[in-house]
């Protein structure tokens, strides 16, 4: 069996951010998602960081 490559530190993802929604926000944002071939974690961060200016 294969080992598992780990990313470079600078790459990790170590930190995690709790956001409480009602389900049809949760449904909204995963359709949302889903349109863009994201996961909802992907799709969140990638808007997060874009609308923040990144």
């Amino acid at each position: 069996m294969p080992t598992k490559r780990r990313k470079p530190k600078a790459q990790r993802k170590e930190d995690t951010i709790r956001l409480r929604v009602t389900v049809e926000q949760k449904r909204t944002l995963s359709a949302a998602a889903e349109r863009a071939g994201l996961d909802v974690s992907s799709w969140l961060r990638a808007l997060g960081l874009r609308e923040a200016g990144k």
